[in-house]
């Protein structure tokens, strides 16, 4: 396992993604990109990501769904919901059914963001080391 933290952010807004991108630079973190949910999902089969970010209002698929689908198919990831536009209701859902780890609303603080972020390494790092005792 890598020791460097790969995130995957996806977000249909451009600036979002550049921002993320800046703060990853400076916190050390291999951050990959994508702009839908298709694009993020191509990404997934082809690279290790411990870590997915992503907004839940997009074009093609709400990020609920999205993130739903990244639990299925690589459920040792860590799934993390970015947004401005969405019901709390369904936020506190979404964690209650495992389907989220962690909820940002836009705009975050930074030291949210990287105190979220810390904490969703720490639950993937203790996951891949229960995956790897139960083997």
């Amino acid at each position: 396992m890598p020791d460097t933290l790969r995130l995957l952010c996806v977000d249909d807004e451009e600036h979002i993604l550049k921002t993320l991108a800046r703060f990853c630079h400076n916190e050390g973190i291999t951050l990959l990109t994508a702009g839908s949910a298709a694009e993020a999902l191509s990404i997934l089969e082809r690279e290790p990501v411990m870590i997915v970010i992503s907004d839940y209002q997009m074009p093609e698929k709400n990020g609920l769904d999205f993130l739903s689908e990244v639990r299925s198919k690589w459920p040792q990831i860590v799934r993390i919901m970015l947004s401005g536009f969405i019901e709390p209701s369904a936020v506190s859902q979404a964690l209650q059914q495992g389907e989220i780890f962690g909820f940002l609303p836009k705009p975050w603080q930074r030291n949210d963001l990287k105190n979220l972020i810390q904490t969703a390494a720490a639950q993937y790092r203790a996951g891949t080391t229960t995956e790897r005792t139960a083997r």
